[in-house]
């Protein structure tokens, strides 16, 4: 790594990181202090940690290259997926107080659907992490060559070592104050970054005619209901508005002390994200006026990097690696807590230590998926391949339960999630591409269990009525 101020930049705050991660790990001396911690955490600190949870690498990258090709038909997508932090606070909110205090989603699905369920949720759950660990280190690497010109294998290497150390070593305490200081690291950069691209254009007057002369900020032609990108998007808008209970965010849920604090959490989430997903769309804009015409390929490279000057380039560089830390570790600290306390609990699998073995298990996790990013893969088609296996699966049983349709049949659920299982693998075999997987598998969980609700309810009808006469 050349030795300049970029550089200097970023080595500061991966040392800063690391050191701040693991004075905060202290006197951490349960399994469960290391995973929801003692019950103390402040509102304030819960909002910023499920906002740097949320906010990931796949949030800059992705936000930058599909506004730039997309303009609003994109940023109004954006905006529908935040509607779910609205949604989790008015109305899961009161329904989730029952799972305050546990220790994973495959507990709380454990709580409601017995042992073999928790089972199976604690396998999807690890699955879905990995797709999101592997995305966020990919991210990192790909960052870290167009600033260093280096080969993305160093800055994935030196992403996963700093994340896994303080993750493995202080939990949920270490993951919470490095998230808050991640965060705001973020969320001074981005504007930084932004301020320098609008002095670099000449006046307001240029990006509003990008606006104006721009196809895909064309409102008229957007709303259109004849154009099949308006129903490619509405469609995916409406998948984003469906809660996604993965591990990390039912994780931040279980450890607000009340009903009252979750909704004030998410709420003030919403106006954050729509804040930084503002100013990220006002970035690309600024961006698409400044270098027209870029390839998908070449807009990150060229259109932000390749733009900044010496000093502002390492600014960046530290913004996304913050991001893609603070969600790293969450879900690190997630997983590992899914395969020491449920995993290991169903199985009857007697770990000595949990503690350490959770610590351990961290680690490992984090080398895992530092291994995987190395791999030439797409990362958006496998992070989506991961969670494939998480959301139909463990989501629709769930909300289903906390929205009070619970069938008091564990057998179909089981069915529910082995049709949905079955869905995902029979999707991806086939190569079908018009619609991902995840919405057809969801559909099939929910009519089988509807289905086996009803078919084990009347045997047990008939049950009844024979030992009655």
């Amino acid at each position: 790594m050349p030795l300049n101020v970029d550089s200097i930049i970023f080595i500061s705050f991966l040392i800063i990181n690391l050191l701040l991660g693991l004075i905060s790990s202290r006197k951490i001396t349960t399994l469960k202090e290391y995973a929801i911690g003692d019950g103390s955490f402040n509102t304030h600190l819960l909002t910023n940690t499920i906002v740097a949870t949320y906010i990931g690498g796949g949030f800059f990258m992705f936000n930058i290259v599909e506004n730039y090709q997309h303009g609003l038909y994109f940023a109004f997508t954006s905006i529908a997926e935040l509607f779910t932090f609205l949604i989790i606070g008015w109305y899961f909110a009161p329904r989730l107080s029952q799972f305050l205090g546990k220790m994973s989603i495959a507990e709380a699905m454990g709580s409601l659907y017995k042992e073999k369920v928790q089972l199976i949720t604690a396998i999807c759950g690890f699955i879905g992490v990995v797709g999101f660990l592997v995305l966020q280190l990919k991210v990192a690497g790909v960052v870290f060559e167009y600033v260093f010109n280096l080969k993305p294998f160093y800055g994935v290497l030196l992403a996963g070592i700093i994340v896994t150390i303080y993750s493995a070593v202080g939990g949920i305490k270490s993951v919470t104050f490095t998230d808050m200081v991640q965060l705001f690291t973020f969320g001074t950069i981005i504007p930084i970054v932004s301020y320098y691209f609008y002095t670099s254009v000449d006046g307001f007057d240029v990006v509003l005619n990008t606006v104006l002369t721009n196809s895909n900020f064309d409102l008229g032609k957007i709303f259109d209901t004849s154009n099949l990108k308006f129903w490619n998007y509405l469609s995916i808008s409406i998948i984003f508005l469906i809660p996604n209970f993965d591990p990390a965010i039912f994780q931040r849920i279980a450890m607000c002390k009340n009903v009252y604090q979750i909704r004030k959490s998410f709420y003030t989430v919403f106006f954050i994200c729509l804040f930084l997903l503002v100013t990220m769309f006002w970035l690309c804009l600024l961006i698409l006026t400044k270098t027209p015409n870029l390839s998908p390929d070449d807009i990150i490279k060229i259109g932000v990097f390749n733009a900044l000057p010496l000093g502002m380039k390492g600014l960046l560089l530290v913004g996304v690696f913050a991001i893609v830390m603070s969600t790293a570790d969450s879900y690190i600290n997630s997983s590992a807590v899914l395969i020491t306390y449920d995993f290991c609990k169903v199985l009857k699998i007697k770990l000595k230590n949990k503690l350490l073995s959770a610590r351990i298990i961290s680690f490992l996790l984090g080398l895992l998926a530092t291994f995987l990013s190395f791999k030439e893969t797409n990362i958006l088609k496998f992070s989506i391949f991961c969670i494939s296996f998480y959301t139909p699966i463990v989501v629709v049983p769930f909300i289903m339960a906390t929205c009070g349709y619970r069938t008091p049949y564990e057998k179909a659920v089981l069915w529910g999630m082995g049709a949905a299982f079955i869905t995902v693998l029979s999707w991806n075999y086939c190569g079908i591409t018009i619609i991902d997987s995840i919405v057809p598998a969801m559909l099939v969980n929910l009519v089988t269990i509807v289905f086996m609700h009803y078919y084990y309810h009347s045997r047990h009808l008939k049950l009844q009525n024979k030992q009655l006469y």
